[in-house]
């Protein structure tokens, strides 16, 4: 008589599904969470936000310089954006339609870049 063993292996809701989104990070962006839940991501390669019920999974891919993200499940919907202001536009619909709970800090780093700088001379 054989034995046999079976493992059982737990997956969260945010790990289940069909992959919607898996970009670099070079090339991912997160918009942030609306007032209903939803969160909204950015391919930046194709200037496409999906809103999901779901945060990103971030991953480091063997051999990879940078994190990856990846979004599974259904989209509650998908926005191509035709240019790269239409995301100002998106950001302000949104806060217009469902609000923001959840906005990630944006941080221009060339002000301070540039008053770090301020009397080198070369």
């Amino acid at each position: 008589m054989a034995t046999t063993t079976s493992t059982t292996v737990d997956v969260s809701d945010g790990q289940q599904g069909t992959i919607i989104l898996e970009q670099s990070g070079s090339y991912y962006g997160y918009l942030g969470k609306d007032g209903e839940g939803f969160h909204h991501h950015v391919d930046e390669a194709t200037n496409t936000v999906y809103v999901t019920p779901d945060r990103a999974e971030r991953f480091l891919p063997e051999n990879a310089g940078v994190y990856w993200f990846r979004v599974r499940g259904e989209a509650d919907h998908i926005e191509k954006l035709e240019q790269d202001d239409d995301r100002d536009r998106w950001v302000a619909y949104v806060e217009s339609v469902r609000g923001w709970t959840d906005r990630p800090v944006h941080l221009d780093v060339t002000e301070i870049f540039a008053e770090m700088h301020e009397g080198d001379r070369r």
